[in-house]
């Protein structure tokens, strides 16, 4: 046999396959902080404990490449998850091998072990253990990955330069979904590779090599690329790599920030205890002292925020970049929410930092101040802006079906507005791409369209089901364990692979063209009204803003106890899903409403009205269109037949308190730029029917005179809006003629929607 670029044998060239990430060792130069004790695609315990090289300083010989040392006691591996691997669902047998050169006899052992989710028989419950929590569930899915399956090699009793590889070893698909766990079944999820050196001398490694050959190649077989995104979070890397501090917010839900049904525990993880993958105690407190990291207290407030994978990416930052943990502010979005929609009212309480470090708000521990735990961050009274936004959450957006995409879109450029320096990474836990409605495809789009990482844990998960019970992945069908937050992790993670610290940077774009036309609804700020306020009609009933909302809403319960969720009517249809879950709220919350939707056209007047027993609006958070000017009936722009007069408004004037009176036949004409116009009139028993022209074409007729009619049969005559669109934006003359009876117009507004 000889190995020319491929292995020959038997009159066949077969070029080897190597599985493994960055086996060349390419690492970053010591100018950056990271240097040579960061290999791109690898990990380690801690910084320090490997350094990469050139061969002649490891080798001894003047050839390319590079190797890795590893100090002694320490350790060097690399995870990939399954999916990444790239192969079918037939069995494959795999073997690891490396050259090696160490300076005593005996002193590296490597490793290639198949790793998964934990599969035990029968069922448990936090209730034995003394807990307060008596559900039960299954064995299944408990703590971190298990070894399944491993291979090992140990080095010779020889001083000096040589090979080793392990035996094969075997993946299969031994696996049932189901939701009871059983240890008959394998929930295979990745592979693991480890080199440790078992001395007190310094070892070397090069050539790494994993592939499915039963011979495996010598020397340097080229392996899988490294991942291009940090190329696409040009500003984030500098920091990191510059050591400069950096404030990271993640959006999201339940799933991203470690709620999940048992809840993540400190489990027993070692497999010769008798309390294996039991919980160590049931306080959900984050506990420095039980993890061995003094340095994380008042950083990390649960359990869950240590568990859940940005969590554990910032760990991973921390080792790879040697930065203390107050260089890197985690700013997490810490409250169960079930949509983006609703995340929009925490964005501004979050970015500028309005609450005080707390474990159930924002992931942290108790303490005085953020300035306490972020000194670098909030020098000289700063409030930092962020630098990079996380997008997790994923299977819960339902909100503006089909148009969901709309409310991230609008996310991104409320972020981009206010922040115009901040870079965002999309890695979303989305677990139903195989369905046609699923947010993968248009999340991916319109990641692509703002040059934004797009991480497709969607492709990811579904490769997982092919390998693993998906319950014992999210036991209660939704919420990932701590297994499964390590792998999110490990996918997160890979946007800040770099080996090349001078590589082409893909800067994302700023405010490109809108991929969807509701997002205009949602990228504006935000208007509070908190009961007792005159726009809340009745308590239940609201005229809007412009065309996106978060409500805040109860109702009584009934004798038994409960009440039932609400229900919601704009512009007298009912809102199925898509517009929230109804929740009864005794206030408002930055990360939950009761509703929240924004598929709504611009210009036009929209009543929401919340159905149930008594129902009371508590709060309204209303998003202002961008842009919007108002020009109201006394503006001198207008060109009108009579003066302006005043008006008491019954819906909280909306749209003014002053009107001008047209009369049959007269008219009024006004000068605006925009692209969008709404004129703002009243609606009145008596009322006529009246016109609207742009540019001296007729655009629109409506009568002035339609009530509104509740869900109890009530008529209500208020404030309306009537939307004409121009076909370009600029300045162009609005012309309202009324072609019967009496109308009465409070204004125009005029709107960029550019």
């Amino acid at each position: 046999m000889l190995f020319i670029y491929g292995l020959i044998f038997m009159n066949t060239v077969i070029t080897p396959v190597n599985l493994l990430v960055n086996p060349e060792f390419r690492y970053l130069d010591s100018t950056a902080s990271a240097g040579q004790h960061y290999v791109a695609g690898w990990n380690t315990s801690g910084y320090g404990d490997i350094q990469a090289c050139d061969m002649q300083d490891g080798f001894g010989e003047k050839t390319s490449g590079s190797c890795v040392l590893i100090r002694p006691g320490k350790s060097f591996w690399q995870f990939q998850a399954l999916p990444d691997l790239g192969l079918d669902m037939k069995e494959r047998t795999l073997k690891l091998g490396a050259e090696i050169k160490q300076a005593e006899p005996s002193s590296l052992r490597i490793k290639l072990s198949l790793m998964g989710i934990e599969s035990q028989d029968g069922t448990w419950s936090p209730a034995e253990l003394g807990f307060g929590d008596k559900r039960v569930f299954s064995r299944h899915g408990r703590g971190e990955l298990v070894v399944l399956d491993e291979r090992t090699a140990s080095s010779s009793n020889k001083a000096g330069q040589e090979y080793i590889e392990t035996e094969g070893l075997l993946i299969d698909w031994r696996f049932e979904t189901t939701k009871e766990s059983s240890s008959q079944y394998r929930n295979a999820a990745g592979i693991r590779v480890e080199f440790e050196n078992t001395s007190s001398s310094p070892v070397w490694i090069r050539h790494p090599v994993m592939a499915e050959e039963k011979v495996l190649p010598r020397g340097y077989v080229r392996g899988k690329p490294l991942p291009g995104y940090s190329k696409m979070i040009p500003r984030t890397m500098k920091k990191l790599l510059e050591g400069k501090p950096l404030h990271i917010l993640t959006l999201g839900s339940s799933i991203d920030r470690g709620s999940a049904n048992p809840r993540l525990y400190l489990y027993d993880e070692n497999p010769s205890s008798p309390q294996y993958k039991k919980p160590l105690f049931e306080n959900h407190r984050f506990d420095s002292e039980k993890t061995g990291r003094p340095d994380l207290e008042s950083y990390i407030g649960l359990f869950q925020h240590y568990f859940m994978y940005t969590g554990r990416m910032r760990l991973e930052l921390i080792k790879k970049f040697n930065l203390p943990v107050n260089r890197i502010l985690l700013n997490v979005m810490a409250v169960d929410g079930s949509s983006i929609g609703e995340a929009h009212s925490g964005f501004a309480e979050y970015s500028y930092f309005e609450g005080k470090p707390d474990p159930g708000a924002n992931g942290h521990g108790q303490a005085d101040s953020w300035e306490t735990l972020y000194p670098e961050l909030f020098s000289g009274g700063k409030i930092p802006p962020p630098d990079l936004v996380v997008f997790g959450g994923g299977h819960n957006e339902q909100i503006d079906k089909p148009d969901r995409i709309a409310a991230y879109e609008g996310a991104l450029r409320w972020f981009q507005r206010h922040f115009p320096k901040v870079e965002f990474i999309n890695c979303m836990w989305i677990r139903d791409k195989e369905n046609p409605d699923s947010l993968s495809n248009p999340m991916e789009k319109l990641c692509q369209h703002y040059a934004i990482p797009f991480i497709d844990m969607g492709e990811l998960i579904l490769a997982l089901r092919k390998s693993s019970n998906y319950y014992a992945v999210a036991p209660d069908g939704g919420h990932p364990q701590a297994a499964a937050h390590y792998i999110w992790s490990k996918q997160l993670e890979k946007a800040f692979e770099i080996a090349d610290a001078e590589q082409e940077w893909l800067p994302q774009k700023y405010m490109p063209e809108r991929i969807n036309t509701y997002s205009y609804n949602w990228e504006g700020d935000i208007i509070t009204f908190t009961a007792p306020h005159p726009r809340f009609v009745e308590n239940r009933m609201m005229i809007l803003e412009d065309g996106a909302f978060n409500l805040w809403a109860t109702h009584e319960p009934p004798a038994s106890g409960t009440p039932a969720k609400l229900k919601i009517l704009i512009n007298g249809k009912e809102m199925s899903s898509e517009s929230g879950r109804g929740g009864n709220f005794k206030q408002r919350n930055s990360r939950n409403s009761s509703f929240a939707y924004g598929r709504l056209e611009t210009g036009k007047r929209h009543i929401v009205e919340v159905i149930g027993s008594n129902p009371y609006m508590i709060a309204a958070d209303h998003k202002v269109a961008l842009k919007k000017v108002f020009h109201p009936a006394d503006s001198t722009s207008w060109n009108k037949p009579s003066k302006a007069e005043d008006f008491i408004s019954t819906w909280g004037a909306p749209y003014g308190s002053r009107c001008f009176v047209l009369h049959e036949g007269e008219t009024a004409e006004i000068a605006a730029e925009g692209s969008i116009f709404s004129i703002a009139y009243l609606d009145e028993e008596a009322g006529g029917t009246f016109t609207v022209s742009i540019d001296s074409g007729l655009q629109a007729k409506t009568d002035a005179n339609i009530p509104h009619i509740c869900s109890m049969g009530k008529k209500y005559y208020a404030e309306n809006r009537l939307p004409v669109s121009a076909t370009h934006f600029g300045r162009h003359k609005i012309t309202v003629a009324s072609t019967s009876g009496r109308v009465r117009i409070i204004g125009l507004y005029s709107y960029d929607t550019r």
